[in-house]
């Protein structure tokens, strides 16, 4: 059994060196399809609570700074914001409003009356508000000691085990934000939820002082999971970059227009790699040899941006020769056709009429250049 592992695993080896691997940075896109003609947004922190009394009563009872909430705000909208920086879908205005609208029962407030949104709007010359009208961070410490044994040196200088008592801390975060997206234009709530982040923190130490010194305390727990949905959300309204590896043959070293063309490619030159992968294609008899550059071929050209003839490569490596990457490459790439249509619409431009405020950053629309990374297996 362990020798036929060690067969498989060799196998498997020597097949991924015949092969080279290139990253394509692409996008990816967002989750829910926002209207073309909101281009872009102010950021609205609504989480102060209608009567000040009840939200110092409230951050008794949990046990929150004063400021606290608001901090965490701050910091999910700067996460937000970063993080759409790298998308060409909107342009984001921080609004410099705190207002009133939680609850301590935690749920969602009556909407924002259209009136405001429209006076918001034309105030950052934006088309929506995105709104945070509920923010809720709880944080429990726990706390206790465990049998543990650690590496020491005897009088001898030899390496031994020694049994000790272990202090620890647990520290779990929860957050509760909730979300409004309004569309001032149509006057419609495109996007309502509530996103809830957790995390647990554990530290030790040889004292529980120590260990509780180490510990990460409310306020750094409340920040890190605001940036976590900070980073959730961008990727539901916004096309976000991926980065997507493709691999592509190399080898045998006894085809020199295969081996030719890899080389080109490693150096970015893929229009003469896929002219010397066509000429090593009509030289060979080979199906073996055939159904690699077909391959090779159909990934130059999803390189170069051209997807339709890569789908249709793909599907010559396998139908023509028999290559099995090339089905699966095929079918990769159908998917790929399909999420291009999906973002070529969350990416168009608005149609410009008589009424649409002055377009924002128009220049970020183009969507970005493909950018490509080699690494050699």
């Amino acid at each position: 059994m362990k020798r036929l592992f060690l067969f498989y695993f060799l196998l498997a080896l020597v097949l991924s060196s015949c092969m080279k691997s290139v990253s394509i940075n692409t996008l990816r896109p967002a989750d829910i399809n926002i209207p073309n003609d909101i281009q872009s947004i102010a950021l609205i922190d609504r989480t102060a609570y209608k009567k000040d009394a009840i939200g110092i009563i409230e951050g008794v009872l949990t046990g929150e700074g004063i400021n606290e909430d608001r901090d965490g705000v701050m910091t999910m909208f700067n996460s937000l914001q970063n993080s759409l920086r790298a998308s060409p879908r909107f342009d984001v205005v921080l609004a410099s409003e705190r207002l009133k609208g939680q609850n301590i029962l935690g749920s969602f407030p009556e909407p924002l009356d259209w009136r405001q949104v429209d006076q918001l709007t034309r105030k950052y010359n934006t088309d929506a508000l995105l709104v945070v009208e509920i923010f809720d961070s709880n944080f429990i410490v726990t706390n206790g000691k465990r049998k543990n044994t650690r590496k020491v040196k005897d009088k001898d200088g030899n390496e031994v085990e020694e049994e000790y008592t272990e202090f620890f801390a647990e520290g779990v975060g929860n957050n509760r934000i909730g979300i409004r997206l309004y569309d001032a234009k149509n006057r419609t709530i495109i996007d309502q939820d509530i996103y809830t982040s957790n995390k647990t923190w554990e530290s030790s130490a040889t004292s529980l002082k120590e260990a509780l010194a180490q510990l990460v305390n409310k306020s750094q727990a409340t920040k890190y999971l605001a940036r976590s949905v900070g980073n959730t959300y961008a990727s539901k309204i916004a096309p976000m970059p991926v980065r997507v590896s493709r691999s592509y043959y190399a080898k045998p070293k006894k085809n020199s227009y295969l081996r030719k063309g890899a080389r080109q490619a490693s150096v970015n030159q893929w229009e003469d790699a896929i002219s010397s992968w066509k000429m090593g294609l009509r030289k060979t008899s080979d199906s073996k040899t055939a159904g690699r550059l077909a391959y090779n071929i159909a990934l130059g050209y999803e390189i170069m941006g051209d997807l339709f003839k890569a789908h249709e490569w793909a599907g010559k490596s396998f139908v023509d020769y028999g290559n099995k990457k090339g089905r699966s490459y095929a079918s990769l790439l159908n998917n790929r056709m399909i999420t291009e249509e999906i973002l070529d619409e969350q990416l168009r431009l608005p149609e410009k009429d008589s009424d649409q405020k002055p377009e924002t950053g128009g220049e970020k629309q183009d969507k970005p250049t493909i950018k490509i990374k080699m690494k050699e297996n």
